[in-house]
């Protein structure tokens, strides 16, 4: 990636507790030539960065001396939603990875490192924000939506964030005998229940790297722009549609309410798609009776200004 024309360096924020870490991505940066790279400890300091200057990319750590790198994406979204952020988790993490993808980081890397990776995948961001050898912004280039910001502080608001499921004991076992039935019947590889924020409820099967990759990635999409299998088999009641992978695919069906749900199945793109909706919509409508079994949440009251 030629970049280095003098004219429009790429701006990156590298934040970590870790000194080694921050070290050798700037090393490997400037190895790569091209970029101008600034570092902080921690998020009090990644925050005066950020105020004094728009960057490109931020890469941090997930956990942070003070404030954690989910503080600092939440920040990043209000104050420079042009911002691109990497997060970098200590170990891989289903939940923390639908997390960030969630509050609008653009990519989830977990130790060890290869540096030569961590370039790829910086380079690959910075080329959506320059695709051009030149170094100059694309005038196509769409402009950051103030939805995914609104959308950010919405879930960040506790007044306005989704209701959390507070399952019992019978009832998680239910909800799991259901995942594992249903994974029999497709002989998907992976069966898992999520919340609005990520938070897995239930699962059954193994969930390799690959599969945590889609099924994030499936996760971040608007399900609303994507085609739906609901449409295309006259089905109202669930929302549901397909992402397809080079060996797998994930089958996402939305439902409930209050507590909004996903049901995924990740199973081999060989697997018929009639079949995997007719046992998921079954398996959907089955937890949404168990989900109705959980007590309505109350409003926090309002303090008085």
């Amino acid at each position: 990636m030629a970049r280095n024309n003098g004219r429009y360096p790429a701006r990156i924020l590298i934040v970590a507790k870790d000194k080694s870490l921050r070290d050798a991505i700037s090393d490997t940066l400037e190895s790569a030539g091209g970029y101008t790279v600034n570092q902080a400890v921690n998020f009090e300091e990644a925050l005066s960065e950020i105020l004094l200057t728009e960057f490109d990319l931020i890469v941090t750590e997930a956990e942070l001396p003070d404030l954690s790198g989910m503080d600092l994406l939440a920040v990043v979204g209000g104050l420079r939603p042009a911002s691109r952020v990497i997060v970098i988790d200590d170990d891989l993490s289903a939940k923390s990875a639908i997390a960030v993808y969630r509050l609008g980081a653009v990519d989830y890397l977990y130790k060890p490192l290869n540096m030569s990776f961590v370039l790829m995948q910086i380079e690959r961001q910075l080329e959506m924000i320059y695709p051009s050898t030149s170094g100059e912004p694309a005038e196509t280039q769409p402009a950051v939506s103030t939805e995914i910001t609104q959308e950010r502080a919405r879930r960040l608001d506790p007044h306005t964030r989704p209701a959390a499921l507070m399952l019992g004991r019978a009832q998680f076992k239910r909800i799991n005998w259901e995942l594992s039935r249903l994974l029999g019947h497709v002989k998907a590889n992976f069966v898992g229940l999520m919340d609005n924020d990520g938070n897995m409820i239930g699962a059954a099967g193994t969930l390799e790297d690959y599969d945590l990759q889609l099924l994030t990635q499936a996760l971040s999409i608007d399900h609303s722009a994507q085609q739906s299998l609901a449409s295309i088999l006259d089905e109202t009641k669930f929302n549901s549609t397909y992402f397809e992978g080079e060996t797998t695919g994930v089958y996402m069906i939305e439902f409930g309410s209050p507590y909004a749900v996903s049901l995924a199945v990740i199973c081999s793109t060989d697997v018929k798609p009639g079949m995997i909706w007719l046992y998921s919509k079954r398996a959907a409508a089955i937890i949404e009776d168990i989900l109705k079994t959980i007590p309505q949440p109350r409003r926090l009251p309002q303090l008085e200004s």
